[in-house]
C-alpha cells in the first residue's frame, strides 16, 4: 500500500559520547523519522509495532543530503516511508545537526586543508589545537547504538533494518559484525574502506595523533569525486550538481563560510572492517554498487565474505559511487524496498545487474 502522507519528525538524541576528546559529556545525535500518518498514529496507540529502518550516511554528506534530497522523487527515506516503513537517518557526531566537537575552531583543521582558509579564516596554517584524530571505530559504533536503542524504545521493536552509503557501509557493517541480535536486514550501497587484511585491534594508541576535522570543497567532491568519474552524463539530471551543492551549504552553514566552503567531517581511525567481521554478519544482506564507482572490486569480495546465508549483489550500470544523485537512485529505491520486504531480489538468487533501463536482471 503507498501512502502519500508521510510525516516527518526531527529529534535530537541525547547521548554520553565515547569520543575520546569528549568522553564522558553529554551530547546531541540528529534523528529525523518519516512516516506515514497511519503508522504512526498506530505506532502511538500501542498498535503492531511497525519495521523500522535506520540509515546512516557516510564520510562528507550528513544523513538529510544523503538520503532525504527534497526534489522530485529523489528522497530514500520518503520512498520506504510510502511504502510502509518506518524510516530513520541519523547524523554521526561531527555531522550535520549533532554535536561536533573540536569542530568549529578552523585551527582543527588537518594542515593538508589549511591552505583553503588562508588567510580568510587563518593568518597563517599551524598546529592543530587538539592534535589527535577525533571519532573511531568504537565512538562510532556507539553512535549507532545509541540511535538503534532509541528508536527500538520508541517504537517497540527488539531490531532495526541498517542503510549505509559509502562510509555508512564501514559504519553499519561494523555494528552489524558486533552486535548482529538488533539488526534485521541490512543493506550497503558501495562500502568504503573494505580490506580482507584490515587489522582486528585498534592500534596502540587512542586517540592517534592528527587533527580532528577535514573539509571538502566543491572541487573536491561534486567535480572531481562525482562528475570526474561519470562516464554518461546524461546519468545526472542537469542542474542536480548545483542543487546538491546548495544543500551542501545548507547542511553546513559554518563549513560554508570558511575560504571557499565546505562540508566540515571528522577524522576518523578505523579497523575490523575486514573478512573476519563480515564473517560475523548474519543478518540477510544486500549489497549494490555502482560499475562506475572505484569501491566495485572491494564491495565485491565483501560480498564473498558476509556470513550471511541470505545475501544478494547488484552491479549498477551507469552509475557512480554518487548513485543517490542519478538516475539509477531508482535501483537503490526498489531493490532495497524489495529486500527488506522479501530478503530476495526477483525471483532469487545472489548476482544481480541493473541495466541502463534501471531494471535490475540475473547476472
Amino acid at each position: 500500500m503507498i501512502h502519500d502522507d508521510v510525516v516527518t519528525i526531527d529529534r535530537l538524541v541525547d547521548h554520553v559520547s565515547t569520543v575520546p576528546a569528549i568522553a564522558g559529556q553529554k551530547v546531541n545525535l540528529f534523528l529525523r523519522e518519516k512516516v506515514s500518518s497511519g503508522l504512526l498514529e498506530a505506532a502511538i496507540d500501542g498498535g503492531v509495532a511497525p519495521a523500522c529502518v535506520l540509515f546512516v550516511h557516510g564520510g562528507y554528506c550528513p544523513s538529510t543530503l544523503a538520503f532525504d534530497v527534497p526534489y522530485r522523487d529523489y528522497s530514500w527515506m520518503a520512498f520506504l516511508a510510502r511504502a510502509g516503513f518506518d524510516v530513520f537517518a541519523m547524523d554521526m557526531t561531527g555531522y550535520g545537526r549533532s554535536s561536533r566537537p573540536c569542530m568549529d575552531n578552523p585551527r582543527n583543521l588537518d594542515r593538508t586543508y589549511q591552505p583553503l582558509v588562508v588567510p580568510a579564516v587563518l593568518p597563517q596554517t599551524c598546529e592543530p589545537d587538539y592534535p589527535h584524530v577525533l571519532v573511531n571505530s568504537d565512538s562510532e559504533t556507539d553512535d549507532i547504538a545509541r540511535a538503534v536503542d532509541y528508536i527500538c524504545a520508541l517504537r517497540g521493536v527488539e531490531r532495526v533494518s541498517l542503510v549505509g552509503w559509502s562510509g555508512g557501509g564501514i559504519r553499519t557493517g561494523t555494528f552489524a559484525s558486533r552486535f548482529p541480535h538488533k539488526v534485521d536486514a541490512l543493506v550497503l550501497h558501495a562500502s568504503s574502506n573494505y580490506d580482507r587484511s584490515n587489522p582486528d585491534e585498534p592500534p596502540g594508541t587512542l586517540p592517534q595523533p592528527g587533527a580532528p576535522m577535514t573539509i571538502q570543497t566543491r572541487d573536491v567532491g561534486i567535480d572531481q569525486r562525482w562528475l570526474g568519474t561519470c562516464t554518461d552524463m546524461s546519468t545526472i539530471e542537469p542542474g542536480m550538481p548545483d542543487f546538491i551543492w546548495a544543500q551542501n551549504v545548507e547542511h553546513d552553514p559554518v563549513g560554508s563560510t570558511w575560504g571557499p566552503g565546505g562540508l566540515r567531517a571528522p577524522t576518523r581511525t578505523y579497523w575490523g572492517w575486514n573478512a573476519k567481521a563480515a564473517g560475523r554478519i548474519v543478518a540477510p544482506t544486500l549489497m549494490m554498487t555502482g560499475e562506475q564507482d572505484h569501491l566495485l572490486g572491494s564491495n565485491l569480495q565483501l560480498m564473498d565474505d558476509l556470513g550471511a546465508a541470505t545475501k544478494a549483489f547488484i552491479t549498477i550500470e551507469s552509475a557512480t559511487h554518487f548513485a543517490v544523485w542519478e538516475r539509477q537512485r531508482r535501483v537503490l529505491h526498489d531493490a532495497s524496498l524489495q529486500w527488506l520486504t522479501s530478503r530476495t531480489i526477483g525471483d532469487g538468487g545472489q548476482a544481480f545487474r541493473a541495466g541502463p533501463d534501471s531494471v535490475v536482471r540475473p547476472e
